[in-house]
């Protein structure tokens, strides 16, 4: 069966499985290719069961005609393979491709227009965080997912626990990306890096996310006694 004009995703793992669901929630035509059909089987859309760097499976999927090419395959050699096959199949495509270790460049020589790379998307998240004016405390990446600055004031809740403690990813939905202190931003971070007061984080989420951090913060600074006043006082509302 030819699939013609229709992106194509090559790998159905959790990176795949994310962007199929943004491309579903787009309305978008689309075909995935993946060696487990156990995991395509009933999942409602088209697929290709096969090797992502052959060229007969890409043939098969339409990838001579597809506008967009997204590579999200587990094993970068696999990637880099599969790009540089999908480049020669279609030398016009738009081809995005993911990357786990430190080889973009390798990526990007074999074709990729753009290679996602969790360390290089961090970085250029800090460093847009980096050169916002003073006066901005929210960037917006792409729909739906911002980056919020928020300052550790003297006697913040937030002051000298750590990572690990404050669990912003369970508690909140946002994950802290980077800590500015003394005009030196960490991005190794870890669950026993403590927050300081004075610090600058960098958080992560959907804006509702961002909100629940800001509902969380203030939690966090009222008594308990405090808290369980307002909750039962919601019950009369």
């Amino acid at each position: 069966m030819c699939r013609e004009k229709r992106t194509v995703v090559v790998g159905y793992g959790d990176v795949g499985k994310n962007i199929v669901a943004e491309l579903r929630n787009a309305d978008m035509d689309f075909v995935v290719i993946d060696k487990n059909e156990d995991v395509l089987k009933g999942a409602g859309f088209e697929y290709v069961v096969g090797d992502g760097s052959s060229e007969e499976v890409l043939k098969e999927a339409g990838v001579e005609s597809a506008p967009t090419i997204i590579i999200a395959l587990n094993i970068d050699t696999d990637a880099v393979f599969a790009t540089l096959v999908a480049r020669n199949l279609n030398p016009d495509a738009i081809i995005l491709t993911r990357a786990n270790a430190p080889i973009c460049d390798k990526i990007y020589k074999a074709g990729a227009d753009y290679v996602a790379s969790l360390s290089i998307v961090v970085g250029q998240m800090v460093a847009k965080l980096a050169v916002m004016e003073q006066k901005e405390d929210v960037v917006m990446l792409y729909e739906g997912i911002e980056i919020e600055k928020y300052h550790v004031k003297k006697g913040s809740p937030f002051a000298g626990m750590t990572l690990e403690k404050l669990d912003l990813r369970s508690k909140v939905g946002c994950t802290v990306i980077g800590i500015e202190k003394g005009g030196e931003t960490i991005t190794d971070l870890h669950g026993k890096t403590v927050i300081e007061e004075e610090s600058i984080l960098a958080i992560i989420g959907s804006r509702e996310h961002i909100r629940k951090f800001e509902e969380y913060e203030n939690t966090l600074s009222k008594s308990k006694e405090t808290v369980i006043i307002e909750k039962i006082g919601e019950f009369f509302r």
